[in-house]
């Protein structure tokens, strides 16, 4: 850099003193001083311009101008009246009016949306600026519109390059502080305002001085970036009774705080009510994005601004703010704080200007859509006849009602996706009757109904555990209809033994199916390692199966690069238009009140960081997800993801033979008895099922487009790698093992008398 230290501080233009011109000898005399700069000698065509404004009802020619001109100059040197000054940055001299002559010049054409009497109130009022990014527009604009008669600024940062797309200044200013090229620009527009530099920012130790020095403010603006600052201000503001104007910059949002009116009115419109004053003095890192998120209100954001939220600290260092956006809110916050000052507008508020919303197509662009349901909904009559058309066998004996309630109400709390229960129980005949609902389970996760026969293998496990409990014998068949693929098992009670019924607690398995995308912050927890018992005990579950198997996977770097293959997954699931449906409308309930908790997981109930939550409510809106696939990002979630997977001690993969979908059920078995060993060794596991529904649809592509195919390709190649397996062997399910503590969701059951039904049975 090439600036003069010297300069680069100065931003108040040198007023020649009158003695230095007072006569033509002391006039050549300054002008010899001043031979080698540039001088502009403005003064006549400005007196000119006067005579002409101060004459509308006359439209005078040039050469009528000219005349008065002259009438007024005979008997005078033009070169001794008005003012001489310098710019010293710009080694510039001009010649101009006087200070009342040019106020009166320069705000003409003020004139009648501002009356003369409101521009010199205005003239007397003080405005403090923060922030000189957004806050240069806000300056330079009420400097213009000369709003007040004195401007104090802060910000203890220099231009740079990147700063131009939205700060209108030259590239000779780069390296210079924020605040002295405001004020230079300022005083280049008119040097007779009152400016005051704060080039070190706002700071504990000189607010004070800065809101009352040399008289208090009458506004503050703030425009600042810094959370501590941004919050003390509005503190400080709020004691001194300074009202308090801040725009964002995305959607027009105008922020409108009358301290001056209310001297209980909270800070920030009380949207950081409940947090603990002493969190807002020293934020930690993780939660600047939710309280952010809490000040902008972020769901109100544009979406192109939620997406961009989520990308800080990821493919961009801060948050974006774009030239259109920064000068329509430079007008905004002068015409609000002009309407302040002249006692025209006393509310305190939120408000939005938004232009995408005012100035939009007359007719919504068509958005895409989730799959139809092609299936139909449950034929109770058809499973029975389905049922009576099968062999009948002797009745060994039956169970009682109450029984049979109780064998089926283990199965109502087991997880599925979007917990839709794809199954429904008939009891006829003195059998029990597994039937997939494929109405239920219709989504884009379930391809070729992948999911819902894992489900429905662990809630079959848990019912036949349950039979055992309570002491009966049972027979199964599984698929024993060719005419009717949807019946999947049957149960036949055989004998009973009363002495042999114990209590083993059947698990209902409610941990989140899809909890790749949360942290459940095992770092906090000890590192433990697996011994060989256990790995014995869990391998032998497993493989109790038919035709699966087991495999541990306990390197450190290969558990991370699978965590982030599985957020990589994670996160095409949640971009895809049918993929993000799911997720969000099937699997989390957004509700507080947790009446549709039956039907969906809570979000807070997946134990996210606030972090985490935050980005998970931004990417719901569809239309943010779309800006999020336009612009490549949401590294932010593979990356929660990684470290959510990364931290565990060991990954399960269980491998089941492909010998078409009766493998997912059979692997929905082995799961469960996995599941039920591990809870009694005291273990956690969790399903990390994306990378399995997605790597399904590859072949087909079928709810895939060209680039989610070409990166799944690229991720199914990696995960084979990691774990020694070919395409073809096997499927693969896996799970992470930790020994965490999780709370039990509480999901209430669903309605047994919507997935069991008992047909003209005699008990």
């Amino acid at each position: 850099m090439y600036h003069n230290p010297q300069i680069n501080s100065i931003y108040k233009p040198v007023f020649i003193s009158r003695e230095l011109y007072a006569d033509q000898r002391k006039f050549r005399s300054l002008m010899e001083d001043y031979r080698e700069k540039i001088i502009l000698d403005l003064f006549s065509s400005q007196k000119k311009e006067l005579i002409r404004i101060r004459n509308p009802r006359k439209r005078l020619s040039e050469a009528e101008i000219d005349s008065i001109y002259a009438d007024w100059s005979c008997e005078k040197d033009t070169d001794l009246e008005g003012c001489w000054i310098y710019y010293p940055w710009s080694n510039r001299l001009l010649h101009i009016l006087d200070k009342d002559e040019f106020i009166e010049l320069r705000t003409t054409r003020n004139h009648y949306k501002i009356a003369p009497q409101e521009q010199i109130e205005l003239s007397k009022r003080k405005i403090g600026i923060i922030g000189l990014s957004v806050g240069h527009a806000v300056a330079i604009t009420m400097a213009t519109e000369r709003v007040c008669g004195s401007l104090k600024l802060a910000d203890f940062d220099t231009l740079e390059l990147s700063n131009l797309n939205r700060i209108r200044t030259g590239i000779h200013n780069i390296g210079i502080n924020k605040c002295i090229i405001t004020a230079r620009e300022i005083a280049e527009i008119d040097p007779f305002l009152e400016i005051e530099c704060y080039p070190e920012g706002i700071t504990h130790h000189n607010i004070t001085g800065f809101m009352t020095d040399h008289g208090k403010l009458d506004i503050l603006v703030d425009e600042c970036d810094d959370l501590e600052i941004k919050i003390y201000c509005r503190e400080m503001a709020k004691s001194l009774s300074i009202p308090v104007v801040m725009e964002t910059s995305d959607r027009g949002m105008l922020d409108v705080e009358r301290f001056d009116l209310a001297a209980d009115r909270p800070i920030l419109h009380g949207l950081l009510n409940g947090i603990p004053h002493e969190k807002l003095k020293n934020i930690a890192p993780g939660d600047r994005v939710p309280l952010v998120m809490k000040i902008i209100d972020a769901m109100k954001s544009s979406h192109r601004g939620r997406a961009s939220l989520l990308e800080v600290g990821q493919s961009i260092s801060t948050w974006p703010q774009l030239a259109s956006a920064v000068t329509l809110g430079g007008g905004v916050v002068t015409d609000v704080c002009r309407r302040i000052l002249l006692n025209q507008f006393t509310d305190s508020g939120r408000y939005y200007v938004d232009l995408e919303e005012l100035v939009a197509n007359k007719l919504p662009v068509s958005a895409s859509t989730v799959y139809s349901n092609p299936n139909k909904e449950f034929d109770l009559s058809r499973a029975i006849e389905t049922t009576d058309n099968l062999p009948q066998h002797t009745r060994a004996i039956i169970p009682t009602e109450s029984e049979i309630r109780q064998i089926v109400e283990t199965a109502t709390g087991m997880q599925s996706i979007g917990n839709d229960y794809p199954w429904k129980w008939l009891f006829r005949n003195g059998r029990l009757h597994l039937f997939h609902d494929t109405f239920r389970s219709y989504s884009f996760a379930n391809y070729n109904n992948m999911a819902a026969h894992l489900a429905l293998g662990a809630a079959y496990e848990n019912v036949i555990t349950e039979c055992r409990n309570m002491g009966y014998e049972v027979e199964t068949e599984l698929s024993p209809s060719e005419d009717n693929p949807d019946l999947l098992a049957i149960i036949h009670f055989t004998a009973k033994n009363d002495s042999q019924a114990h209590t083993r607690t059947v698990t209902t398995n409610t941990e989140p199916t899809e909890d790749e995308i949360t942290s459940n912050d095992a770092d906090q927890h000890a590192p433990f390692q697996l011994d060989n018992r256990t790995y014995h005990l869990l391998q032998h579950a497993v493989e109790s199966v038919s035709n699966t198997a087991l495999q541990f996977i306990t390197d450190k770097d290969k558990i991370d690069r699978l965590g982030r293959i599985i957020g990589e997954c994670n996160l095409i699931m949640m971009l895809n238009d049918n993929g993000h449906h799911d997720f969000f409308e099937r699997n989390m309930d957004w509700s507080t009140d947790n009446k549709t908790a039956h039907r969906r997981h809570g979000v807070i109930s997946f134990g996210n960081s606030p972090a985490q939550l935050a980005a998970l409510a931004i990417m719901r809106d569809k239309k943010v997800a779309n800006a999020i696939k336009t612009i490549g990002g949401g590294n932010m979630l593979v990356e929660s993801v990684q470290h959510a997977v990364g931290a565990a001690p060991c990954i399960a993969v269980v491998r089941l033979p492909k010998n078409g979908h009766h493998n997912f059920f059979s692997g929905g078995i082995s799961a469960q008895r996995l599941w039920l060993q591990a809870e009694e060794l005291g273990l956690t596991l969790q399903p990390l099922l994306s990378p399995l529904f997605l790597f399904a649809r590859i072949e087909s592509g079928d709810g895939l487009n060209d680039a989610e195919k070409d990166k799944l390709r690229e991720l199914q190649s990696q995960f084979h790698r990691i774990i020694e397996s070919d395409y073809q062997s096997s499927e693969i399910l896996i799970l992470k093992v930790t020994k965490e503590e999780k709370p039990v969701l509480q999901t209430p059951p669903h309605p047994l008398d919507e997935i069991l039904f008992m047909v003209n049975n005699e008990f």
